[in-house]
């Protein structure tokens, strides 16, 4: 009877390496080739079920080793997505603001932004992503979160603590991340509060306001008194034609461009540069919705005009943002149709009216109206659908030229 011997188990390591796997562990001395065999090794067969080979698997902290290197891929996959998606939902509601739900238009407007105010663009930026942010921290509804509708009150919040806001950049910065992170509990309670009426900028408004009556920012500081050298009676002022010519070409040109300015102020920016860039915008995502803009900026600079209303206010826009933002909501919000074109026109020009109104009654207070003109009038003309025969609502809103009824 022939005598078998064990095949050791670092030559049926190589034999295995080599590709010789089956039923056998053993094999004879006179073979010339060795059996197929089996893994009998209780290491050894473990780490082949993991799928190593004997050489790689040295001990138990290789296996720990490896499974951490496994999961590193979906960690960094998933941490993508969500820089991604916070991305997307912080671009979306830079363009919310004027109702575009487009991550491209979103960035155009902050580039618009960042023309005429790098800083100013920052705090917008940090608004919106921090709103954002607690939105989603709070667990609240995420499609409006990913559309950026939780998101544009925070950007406002940003702009208005740029120009209005405390001259130190930490509290500014702070007065930002703070309203900001309100405005997104404050907006998912309006939603329950304006029933079927959009709750427009108000969120921005409350929040907003409720600093700036407290502060004060425009109130205007006491000018210096005389100096008791100069006598004030002797004081002339003697201007050259050619500053006259000057100064009044320039006059001319910034009330051309007021509309584009005022456009520009939604963002609280003094930019007719910025004004063209942000209409820019609006056009790549609606024609007609770019014309209301500017059809509503227009007719408010005019309301503005024929009120009476100092023309630095007119030249800086002010007549003109609220009067925009009313006639692109009912770009947005309503069937496209000869009423509904009428109704863009007539709102920018109560809305003008109102801000007149409310400019001088928060004037006294040292603080700015923002966009209540705009949220007032805009409730009012939405509620006009049920009144007026041929004004429809838009079944999804989205532009004069997608809008349908049901």
């Amino acid at each position: 009877m022939m005598m078998r011997r064990v095949i050791p188990f670092s030559l049926s390591s190589r034999l295995y390496n080599r590709g010789w796997t089956s039923s056998s562990l053993f094999a004879t001395r006179n073979s010339k080739r060795p059996q197929n065999f089996n893994i009998i090794n209780s290491r050894f067969h473990n780490s082949y079920l993991r799928g190593f080979s004997s050489s790689d698997q040295n001990d138990a902290d290789t296996s720990t080793i490896t499974k951490d290197e496994k999961h590193q891929p979906t960690t960094i996959t998933n941490s993508k997505k969500i820089i991604d998606d916070l991305t997307d939902a912080t671009a979306r509601g830079v363009g919310q603001v004027i109702f575009l739900n487009d991550k491209k238009c979103g960035i155009i407007i902050g580039t618009a932004l960042g023309v005429a105010d790098p800083y100013l663009f920052g705090l917008a930026i940090l608004g919106t992503a921090t709103a954002t942010i607690t939105a989603h921290a709070a667990g609240l509804d995420k499609n409006s979160i990913k559309d950026g509708l939780l998101g544009y009150n925070g950007c406002l919040v940003g702009c208005a603590a740029a120009v209005f806001g405390a001259p130190s950049i930490i509290a500014a910065t702070t007065a930002t991340i703070v309203g900001a992170a309100a405005t997104s509990f404050v907006a998912s309670s309006l939603k329950e509060t304006m029933g079927s009426v959009p709750q427009w900028t108000i969120a921005f408004n409350i929040v907003s306001l409720t600093s700036l009556l407290r502060t004060r920012p425009l109130l205007v500081a006491p000018s210096p008194p005389p100096s008791p050298h100069i006598d004030e009676g002797m004081i002339v002022v003697v201007e050259s034609s050619t500053n006259v010519s000057a100064s009044s070409s320039s006059f001319i040109t910034d009330i051309i461009a007021s509309p584009l300015t005022g456009i520009s102020q939604i963002f609280v920016v003094q930019s007719a540069l910025s004004g063209a860039i942000i209409v820019g915008g609006i056009g790549s995502y609606s024609p007609l919705l770019a014309v209301h803009a500017i059809g509503g900026s227009a007719i408010g600079t005019l309301v503005g005009a024929m009120s009476g209303a100092p023309l630095a206010d007119l030249t800086m826009g002010l007549y003109g943002f609220n009067s925009a933002l009313t006639s692109m909501a009912v770009g947005v919000f309503f069937v496209h149709s000869t009423p509904a074109i009428l109704l863009s026109a007539g709102g920018a020009a109560a809305t003008a009216s109102l801000f007149g109104a409310m400019s001088t009654v928060f004037g006294t207070y040292g603080s700015p109206c923002l966009t209540l003109p705009f949220c007032f009038t805009m409730s009012s003309c939405y509620l006009l659908h049920q009144q007026v025969p041929g004004l429809s609502l838009a079944s999804n809103p989205h532009s004069p030229e997608k809008n349908k009824v049901d």
